[in-house]
């Protein structure tokens, strides 16, 4: 019986997160409108693992000279950067989920050595999903509710955990019960946090799709560590080197 690849291929993408598989929406529909000369949706440029970040001149010299001695991940987005990459393809280039990908994008925004999306939206959700910011701060970005109603929110959270700890309520629920948002967009939110925390592997092989569950990369992370360390220790002996040799040179 003859393998029904496409039944295999189409099955792949279903068991994808959703940050995969809104780009292979997007890729698809701006195929098929090339083809059939239709008009692209601008909406898809806010369609965050689409985006594709720019390297400052900050980060251009740090990439050169390593002068922070940063986490080796960030020297490999800012690699990953100067290439032209989409925030999807340094993702699954590097075997990464959606959520450590934006941990280390927002990093670099906020030391300045990546461009600040220009989209609120795009930057709001970088900082939402890399853990650097809370739901009560995202929604605000997103204009849900204003300063004055998360000020609001965060005060009777407080004031109702202190009268209830034995039943403290989320910052999501806050805003459900005081009608600042409504049910299905804080689940949508909070979906969209959980299916960034999903790993996917894209296997050449679609007779044997790989699952991103299925993977142990506990071993791999120790390598990197181990490897990151090493790198730093030989860094330290290369300056120790150099200092001896000026101080040479100067007497």
């Amino acid at each position: 019986m003859a393998q029904n690849n496409l039944g295999i291929l189409v099955e792949t993408i279903f068991n994808a997160p959703l940050w995969v598989q809104e780009v292979i929406f997007v890729d698809l529909r701006r195929n098929l409108e090339e083809k059939l000369k239709g008009v692209t949706n601008s909406a898809e440029d806010e369609i965050y693992p689409t985006y594709i970040p720019q390297l400052t001149f900050k980060g251009k010299k740090e990439l050169e000279t390593h002068d922070h001695n940063l986490d080796f991940n960030i020297y490999k987005y800012l690699t990953a950067v100067t290439q032209g990459l989409r925030v999807i393809d340094i993702t699954l280039n590097n075997f990464w989920t959606l959520e450590e990908s934006s941990k280390y994008l927002a990093e670099c925004i906020k030391m300045e050595y990546i461009k600040t999306p220009e989209s609120p939206i795009l930057c709001a959700g970088i900082f939402y999903i890399g853990g650097e910011i809370r739901l009560g701060e995202y929604i605000k970005r997103l204009n849900m509710i204003n300063i004055e109603q998360l000020d609001d929110v965060l005060r009777k959270q407080k004031q109702y955990n202190e009268e209830h700890p034995e039943a403290p309520k989320k910052i999501g629920e806050m805003l459900l019960s005081m009608g600042y948002v409504a049910n299905k967009d804080i689940d949508k939110i909070l979906y969209i946090k959980n299916e960034a925390k999903k790993r996917f592997i894209l296997s050449n092989d679609f007779r044997s799709p790989a699952k991103a569950e299925s993977v142990d990369y506990s071993e791999l992370q120790q390598k990197i560590q181990k490897l990151t360390q090493e790198n730093n220790l030989l860094k330290d002996k290369l300056r120790a080197i150099f200092n001896i040799q000026n101080k040479k040179q100067q007497n």
